[in-house]
């Protein structure tokens, strides 16, 4: 049985453990032994316990990141390296000569796609034309803040904002003109995104006093159902394009979610990454301006790795994560057969450790 070693970095990331059973699923499938490595800054990560070996490694904007992960392939000598981990993206992108000449593949597109698709300000711009966008501007201070919330129809509509660089929810926040100080406080879960506009005004003036306000990419607000979309590509072009409604999500990550086949949908996520020349597997975000799927469907963010949650669609029957593999590794795919309607539900799993550094997984 052929035996190959695979590198997979985020080892504490909340869809670590889907991503990892996708691509064991996909080795025994085939009758191949696969040997997994991983990695993460957190040296208590459950992640650790699903791999073969796993590595504390410095943060991805370290200047000590690449020289540790290349110390870690002359090691290890695996076929192919992937990450989730958004600030490792760019750095590794970079670097894929000096990993190929260990032997590792790097299963990421190209630099210029990356830092396009992860400074949401430059890829608004960049679909600007498209029509494909919400209603946006920036602000670098609370004056042009102001001035931008005020232009997109704030207090008469909602207004959403982020960072033009950030990773996650961090940043995000919904300005919602009948959401006052008292009902944040009695009728939404302390992780809400939606914030009152002048404790907003007011955290962003004092900050401003002692540091510069990251820019800001404000928007409209689009209320309708949310699309994470799982796409594979070959060479930039579109190989499987799965779009998934997100029906239940927890700070940002989906615990329920359908695989549903949206033409428009599928046709948007195919021309953005065509346009923006990704490569191996991305994840597309698009909602829908009017309530449900009324309106148009608008590019929300681009995210050039796999998602967490792209393990919905191994039970809807088709691996990404391992036909991304595969692909990295310049193997012949069979595009599988989607089953459209396929539900997907997560649930919390526990791992345990004896406190010394090893783990092990007690089942009732």
């Amino acid at each position: 049985m052929e035996m190959f070693t695979v590198f997979a970095t985020g080892a504490g990331a909340p869809g670590n453990y889907g991503l990892i059973k996708a691509l064991r699923i996909g080795a025994r499938e085939e009758g191949r032994k696969l040997r997994i490595i991983t990695a993460d800054i957190n040296p208590e990560a459950y992640g650790f316990h699903l791999a073969n070996k796993c590595y504390v490694i410095p943060r991805g904007d370290s200047p000590d990141f690449i020289p540790k992960m290349l110390e870690i392939c002359r090691k290890e000598r695996p076929s192919v390296l992937f990450s989730w981990v958004d600030p490792e993206l760019l750095p590794l992108s970079k670097a894929k000569k000096e990993f190929e000449s260990l032997g590792t593949r790097v299963a990421l597109s190209e630099p210029k796609a990356i830092e396009t698709s992860q400074n949401k300000g430059k890829c608004y711009e960049f679909f600007r034309n498209d029509g494909i966008t919400p209603e946006f501007g920036f602000a670098k201070n609370s004056a042009e803040f102001e001035r931008v919330v005020k232009k997109l129809g704030f207090p008469k509509k909602p207004v959403c904002f982020k960072p033009s660089v950030s990773y996650g929810m961090r940043g995000f926040r919904i300005l919602k003109p009948s959401a006052s100080r008292g009902e944040i406080l009695f009728k939404e879960k302390p992780d809400s995104a939606f914030a009152d506009f002048g404790d907003i005004m007011g955290i962003l003036k004092e900050y401003e006093k002692k540091s510069q306000i990251p820019e800001l990419l404000v928007m409209e607000y689009l209320e309708g159902k949310e699309y994470t979309v799982d796409i594979l590509l070959e060479k930039g072009r579109p190989v499987i394009t799965i779009p998934r409604l997100r029906v239940v999500t927890k700070q940002g990550v989906s615990t329920v979610a359908v695989i549903e086949k949206n033409a428009e949908v599928i046709q948007k996520t195919e021309l953005v990454a065509k346009r923006l020349g990704l490569n191996f597997n991305a994840n597309i975000q698009f909602r829908y301006s009017g309530s449900g799927q009324s309106g148009e469907a608008k590019l929300i963010e681009v995210q050039p790795r796999l998602a967490g949650t792209t393990v919905a669609c191994v039970g809807a029957g088709a691996n990404l994560p391992y036909l991304g593999l595969k692909i990295s590794l310049g193997e012949k795919i069979q595009v599988p057969q989607v089953k459209w309607g396929t539900v997907m539900k997560r649930f919390w799993e526990e791992v345990y450790s004896d406190g010394k550094g090893s783990w092990f997984l007690k089942m009732e």
